[in-house]
């Protein structure tokens, strides 16, 4: 089974001591049902459960963040979409709408976005 990684380090390293979190789509096509990846912490070297699991749909512009396989949902972003400009063509770079609940850590949230984004993208 082929699936899609990415590894999300702090600032510009790749050094092991550096990764933050992984992100794993465990099938390059998923052909029913919402996407669901899984993302394990760096301190997770086994990664047998997830930390986080991400369930959502890139057309319905909406994904929820859940505590590892369990049904508790931590952070639900909605008005997920890749808006495209004059600039972010010029430029190469993309703009998200992103709504993320109050006391979430934004930070953590765009970045499984962009990445879901990218999984979405990549061709």
């Amino acid at each position: 089974m082929l699936s899609t990684r990415w590894k999300v380090f702090r600032g510009d390293s790749t050094s092991r001591r550096d990764l933050l979190f992984t992100v794993v789509k465990p099938s390059v096509i998923q052909l029913r049902g919402p996407t669901k990846v899984s993302v394990f912490l760096a301190s997770n070297d086994a990664e047998q459960a997830c930390d986080f699991r991400i369930t959502g749909s890139y057309h319905d512009g909406a994904c929820a963040v859940s505590l590892g396989d369990s049904d508790t949902v931590i952070a639900k972003a909605s008005g997920i979409d890749r808006r495209f400009s004059v600039v972010s063509a010029l430029l190469g770079k993309n703009t998200y709408s992103v709504t993320v609940n109050p006391g979430i850590d934004y930070a953590f949230i765009v970045a499984l976005v962009v990445i879901l984004d990218e999984m979405h993208f990549q061709r």
